[in-house]
């Protein structure tokens, strides 16, 4: 009698699915698709790289507010008068005067010039007065040597106008006639010239004409400006506030009445 196979390896089939099956849930990872990794838990998302702090922006530094210029009231603008090439007096100044070693100042700065003069003497600069006020004839009377000297050398009178404007000021234009400046000179040199930067006075002078309110009015760098040549000797009263503020940041008086808004129009 034949024996019938076929129930035997049903039996056996179904034993062998059951023990793949046993064997694949014991290793998921035959089912993975990422090198034998398992995928990622849905209950677990993928861990982000954190986002970068964003720095703090560094706190603007404030802008400097500008000194605001040391203006005197209104009663104290004399200090301020201009006379030049480009603002000239329109007549005669008048102006009250007094004696300062013989020479003579405006009445109300005279007192400074004094004090600036005592003070140098005491720190051993023998600083005197050689020239302080001058009339309009007598700026005149200057101003006409100086041409006829450029005459004498060659210049012809327009050309010796010219430069002799840039040494001594046309009257007018002088603001010695505002009895506001002062030319100095020592024991030993007496000579109104660019040596006169070389004695210690002249040191002095720039450190401490500006206590007692006098600016160097025609500094070696602003002769473009001035219209004068450089004068170390020649001092100018504007007070105390205002020649310090020029002597501190390198003015003339034409750049400081300008950023006041005071130059003549």
């Amino acid at each position: 009698m034949k024996k019938d196979w076929k129930p035997f390896g049903i039996a056996l089939a179904l034993a062998l699915l059951i023990i793949e099956i046993c064997y694949i849930g014991t290793h998921p990872e035959l089912f993975t698709g990422n090198g034998g990794e398992p995928p990622p838990s849905a209950a677990e998302p993928p861990v982000q790289a954190p986002e970068p702090t964003p720095a703090e922006p560094s706190p603007t530094a404030a802008e400097p507010s500008p000194t605001p210029l040391p203006l005197p009231d209104e009663g104290g603008m004399w200090r301020l008068a201009i006379a030049s090439a480009d603002y000239p007096l329109e007549g005669e100044y008048a102006v009250e005067t007094a004696a300062v070693e013989g020479y003579l100042f405006d009445a109300r700065a005279a007192g400074a010039l004094e004090e600036m003069l005592a003070a140098a003497r005491a720190d051993g600069m023998e600083l005197h007065i050689t020239s302080a006020w001058r009339s309009r004839a007598t700026q005149a009377q200057l101003y006409e040597n100086r041409v006829y000297r450029f005459q004498l050398e060659g210049y012809s009178r327009e050309e010796a106008e010219e430069a002799g404007a840039t040494v001594v000021a046309r009257p007018g234009t002088s603001e010695h006639e505002l009895g506001l400046a002062v030319d100095l000179i020592t024991d030993d040199y007496r000579s109104l010239d660019e040596g006169f930067a070389e004695l210690p006075e002249y040191a002095w002078l720039l450190e401490h004409c500006a206590e007692y309110g006098f600016v160097q009015r025609y500094p070696v760098d602003k002769s473009d400006i001035t219209g004068i040549i450089w004068e170390p000797w020649h001092y100018r009263y504007v007070g105390e506030d205002c020649a310090g503020y020029i002597m501190e940041n390198g003015l003339c008086l034409e750049e400081f009445l300008a950023l006041a808004g005071l130059l003549p129009e």
